[in-house]
This record gives structure tokens, C-alpha cells and sequence, in this order.
């Protein structure tokens, strides 16, 4: 059986979250505050805060299509340095309350994993109908 894990966080540790940021969260991605955060908190040693000021992260929005065309290379004209955020903005408490939240939803997941007995079951039941 295959599942798919995205964190869910309790109302408390959103307030918590919430109050740490300092930047908008909608504008928040890749190798921004959130994920700068978490690496201060896991692996300090490999952050370099003093350089992410010196390109932007901001959505260059080079790329005018309509919503209902998507193309592959929307990612490189939208972020040409390949981050969207604002990592300078990181903080180890931010990445605590981030990873632990994280960590606690994975709990959460994988103890209702392990009790899960319908969802293999419905699943045979499905391509047992489908083969007929």
C-alpha cells in the first residue's frame, strides 16, 4: 500500500509558527525562511545567511501564460536564482517549531498506518472489480 504523508499541524503549533515568521508564508519556497530555518535548527554549520542577500528570491514573473497552460521551465522564469523567499529572515527558533511539528504529524501518520486495515482492502476490492 502506498501512501502520501503532508504535514498537518494543530492550531496551536500554526499559532506558534505563525508568530515566529517574518515573512509572508504565500511568498515563502524553496531555500527561503521556513526551510533556512529548518536547516539553522538541524545543521547550522551549513548555512550561509550572509549570502542570501546578494540575489533575489523574489518571483521575477517572466513567464506570462494563461492558467490554463503550464510549461516546464516555470520555475527558472519565475525564480532565476533558483530560491523564492527570504532566507535572511531564518531563525533557529522558526526552524524548531517547524521540524518538531513535522515530526509530530509524521507520528501521527505512521502509528495511523499501522493500524490501517481498510485501505488495503478496499484496494483489492477495487481491482478485483476492475479485472472483471
Amino acid at each position: 500500500m502506498v501512501y502520501f504523508f503532508e504535514p498537518r499541524f494543530s492550531p496551536d503549533e500554526v499559532t506558534q509558527i505563525n508568530a515566529a515568521r517574518q515573512t509572508d508564508a504565500a511568498t515563502d519556497q524553496h531555500g527561503g525562511e521556513r526551510e533556512a530555518s529548518e536547516i539553522l535548527y538541524l545543521r547550522p554549520e551549513l548555512t550561509k545567511l550572509d549570502r542570501s542577500t546578494q540575489e533575489s528570491g523574489e518571483n521575477q514573473a517572466r513567464l506570462q501564460l494563461p492558467s490554463s497552460l503550464y510549461a516546464a521551465i516555470w520555475w527558472y522564469a519565475s525564480y532565476l536564482n533558483h530560491y523564492a523567499g527570504k532566507a535572511a529572515y531564518g531563525t533557529v527558533e522558526l526552524g524548531r517549531l517547524m521540524t518538531e511539528s513535522t515530526v509530530n504529524s509524521l507520528v501521527e501518520a505512521i502509528q495511523a498506518v499501522k493500524k490501517d486495515t481498510q485501505t488495503l482492502q478496499l484496494q483489492n476490492e477495487y481491482f478485483k472489480k476492475v479485472k472483471r
